[in-house]
């Protein structure tokens, strides 16, 4: 059985299982403590700028231009290192326009500069909205992730799967900020679309045919996240942008202005400040792809700081997973005899507690 329990800068938190039969006995409240506790254990206080090779870069363009099985390969075994040895890489020439991204991050800036009153009307998890987990989050929040101290930051979520689309969402009043839905949109439906064209590199990256992941993700859920962190003041210097966490997704795509974000690097043991590569997203591992490939690819600890100085910071991490209802089974290439499936097969649906982050 597998629970999610929070998650952030990523998107999704925490989505953890136990390790044993179908039949085991689990508590999911007190794993998701015992997950909470680790976190809140690792000692983050001196990290270092990354080493060109701790977060490797993929240039997707010659692939995504040709669709070639050979230029697939070549970047399905860049793909397959860095998720083996890092869990965190960078993509350029992923073919997302330079005006779609800029265009959101202007109409995030302005939703996050409108007015407390806009922004309150359509907060998350208010009685009178019938979905859960969708629209303004407050600053100093205490979700994604949960923690006893409130994240120094404010988001606005969206999320769609099979059965909620974007006018199943919260949004902001149209006369207060009327392009701003349909450039959020409009860039969801560009990232979607890349998380789907990078199936086929996780896919070959794990030995089994290119098309092997396209049914799970006929109606993937996804979560977007527009997450504005302040300049910190004085008295919270110290404090997360995003407490330490890990995601839950199937894989993270995040974009963000400024630099901000830190993660582990398992090779090196040490965190290490991720730099911000010109016109690139940075993609994370979650979770959901560490089970469903028996552990093969890490999962990395990571969490968010704000802006240090007297500007704002931004990031607009996408949350990408499989269909609500598609139950997940052990890649093939991925268990043996001497190596059996860790976790029982699950969809994301029957989970429990499942609630998600940056």
């Amino acid at each position: 059985m597998l629970v999610f329990a929070v998650a952030s800068e990523g998107q999704d938190e925490l989505f953890m299982n136990t390790i044993g039969t179908p039949n085991s006995q689990f508590d999911a409240d007190a794993k998701e403590q015992q997950l909470r506790t680790e976190s809140e254990q690792w000692d983050t206080a001196t990290p270092e700028d990354a080493r060109d090779d701790d977060i490797p870069t993929i240039n997707l363009d010659t692939y995504f231009r040709t669709g070639s099985d050979d230029d697939l390969e070549d970047v399905a075994s860049q793909l397959r290192v860095a998720c083996e040895q890092t869990g965190f890489f960078s993509i350029i020439g992923h073919h997302v326009p330079s005006d779609v991204i800029n265009g959101t991050f202007s109409q995030v800036r302005e939703f996050h500069a409108s007015s407390d009153e806009l922004k309150k009307s359509i907060l998350m998890d208010r009685p009178d909205w019938p979905v859960g987990g969708m629209g303004y989050l407050p600053l100093k929040n205490r979700k994604l992730p949960a923690r006893q101290t409130g994240n120094l930051n404010e988001a606005f979520i969206i999320k769609c799967d099979d059965q909620l689309g974007m006018a199943d969402n919260q949004w902001p009043d149209s006369q207060e900020l009327p392009s701003f839905r349909k450039q959020v949109e409009d860039y969801a439906v560009h990232l979607e679309a890349l998380g789907k064209r990078l199936l086929p590199v996780y896919a070959r990256a794990l030995g089994v045919s290119k098309d092997f992941f396209d049914e799970a993700f006929i109606n993937p859920l996804y979560r977007l996240r527009m997450t504005h962190y302040p300049a910190v003041p004085e008295e919270d210097q110290g404090a997360y942008g995003i407490a330490p966490h890990v995601d839950t997704s199937f894989c993270t795509i995040l974009a963000q202005d400024q630099p901000g974000l830190t993660v582990y690097s398992e090779r090196r043991k040490v965190w290490v400040n991720a730099p911000v590569v010109k016109d690139s997203f940075i993609v994370n591992t979650g979770e959901l792809l560490k089970h469903w490939t028996n552990d093969r690819f890490l999962s990395t600890r990571h969490f968010a700081n704000n802006n240090t100085g007297t500007h704002s910071r931004y990031s607009i991490p996408f949350f990408f997973n499989a269909n609500p209802n598609y139950v997940m089974h052990c890649v093939p290439t991925c268990f043996s005899e001497d190596n059996p499936a860790k976790y029982p097969p699950i969809s994301y649906a029957q989970s429990q507690g499942v609630t998600q982050g940056e």
